[in-house]
């Protein structure tokens, strides 16, 4: 048996339940995800997420935002939970990580693999950001629903490059065939 690896380290950043509102806006693209408007919000790097519920074992879908990564000539799509360890979707995916993923139209299913070092999670939050100007609500929308109080996207964006090396910071892993 080999020593542990110490670069690698389970997250443990916890945040609040979002207000009422935002939940109800968080929650608008999973019904919406469908046809055309799937591929508009796969164009803006948002997929729909499907997990075994691990309490119901039923399934449960969510959206968020991914980052496209090919690094070894495969695409894999990097997800973070900005809401921490205690993220329903996040707890799901720890019990059971095989999950469907929907990117536009095309369904795969794929492999959760959570990033276990703390340098990668950060390198991985920082390519983040930087995808973020064509990620998640358009940006002549955003500062409409900072306003309102509905959903402040840069500040979340913001806040996990901030928490990075304690972030949850998945890579989903397409199974093939």
């Amino acid at each position: 048996m080999s020593a542990p690896d110490s670069r690698s380290s389970e997250p443990t950043y916890r945040r609040r339940r979002p207000p009422k509102l935002m939940s109800l806006f968080m929650g608008l693209p999973r019904d919406l995800y469908v046809g055309p408007i799937a591929d508009l919000f796969a164009w803006r790097s948002i997929l729909r997420l499907t997990t075994t519920g691990r309490k119901s074992g039923q399934p449960r879908s969510t959206c968020v935002s991914f980052l496209p990564l090919t690094e070894t000539g495969e695409t894999h799509y990097v997800i973070f939970s900005g809401w921490g360890v205690s993220s329903n979707w996040y707890r799901n995916l720890r019990a059971n990580p095989e999950v469907t993923i929907r990117v536009g139209r095309r369904t795969l299913q794929a492999t959760a693999e959570p990033v276990q070092d703390p340098a990668r999670r950060r390198e991985l939050m920082l390519k983040m950001r930087e995808h973020s100007d064509v990620a998640g609500p358009p940006k002549v929308m955003r500062p409409l629903l900072r306003l309102t109080g509905v959903f402040d996207y840069d500040n979340e964006i913001r806040v996990a490059v901030e928490h990075a090396e304690e972030l949850p910071v998945i890579e989903l892993v397409p199974r093939r065939g």
